[in-house]
């Protein structure tokens, strides 16, 4: 009786309930109501995940980051999402009540500075020593960060530049400097409207070689992929 009720609904209403499967998709397979109520980007299973679009995590994570370093303009939950895959994260913060709240949550392998002073922020991965296989711009002065960023980056690494869509001038160049801009466009926690997060890399990117066969972060959209 149950399944006949369903496909009676169906034939009636297919457009409200394939909307309200995609809202179940998003509120309950990547976790976007979870994260809404906790007030943070966490995933379905509550772990924290960078506060970017779902296309673009899942995405990033495809790859083992494992033996690489990763340097932050901007801290937050995507510092605990880059500690659980990375060897290094180095970042560094303008606000002192935010770098206090993150620091407190922070790992063995995850370092973060507080730095307010402008051109001293700008330029802090080009003053660690080393250079980032991924540069994360997510923080203050991002176009002034974009400018920097090459120089702090490895060969082949790669640049992720969150809300990519608010800042043309930045992004095109990245572009005059070489690099090609991946968007990935998309709903993400917490937000209710969609945004971009651009990855760029050049040509001679290595990260594809620590690329794994993909993964959906999102519980539902696992099982909907195909059996074979």
């Amino acid at each position: 009786m149950a399944s006949l009720v369903k496909r009676i609904l169906s034939y009636l209403l297919p457009v409200p309930l394939g909307v309200l499967r995609n809202c179940r998709t998003l509120a309950f397979g990547y976790g976007q109501a979870k994260s809404i109520r906790a007030g943070s980007p966490v995933d379905a299973a509550g772990n924290p995940i960078a506060w970017y679009t779902y296309p673009a995590l899942e995405h990033l994570s495809q790859y083992d980051f494992s033996a690489r370093n990763v340097f932050e303009y901007g801290c937050g939950f995507s510092s605990l999402f880059w500690a659980q895959r990375a060897k290094l994260i180095v970042s560094v913060e303008h606000d002192e009540a935010w770098f206090h709240r993150i620091r407190n949550l922070g790992s063995a392998n995850l370092r973060i500075h507080l730095q307010q002073d402008q051109e001293r922020y700008i330029r802090f991965p080009l003053e660690q020593g080393i250079k980032f296989d991924i540069i994360a711009i997510d923080g203050k002065w991002r176009h002034a960060c974009a400018a920097a960023a090459p120089g702090a980056l490895e060969e082949g690494g790669l640049i992720v530049f969150d809300n990519a869509d608010w800042y043309p001038a930045a992004t095109r160049h990245l572009r005059s400097q070489g690099f090609f801009q991946f968007d990935f466009s998309g709903f993400g926690p917490i937000n209710a409207y969609a945004w971009t997060t651009s990855i760029f890399l050049k040509a001679a990117t290595r990260m594809q070689e620590n690329l794994r066969n993909p993964a959906p972060i999102g519980r539902l959209a696992v099982e909907a992929q195909p059996t074979e």
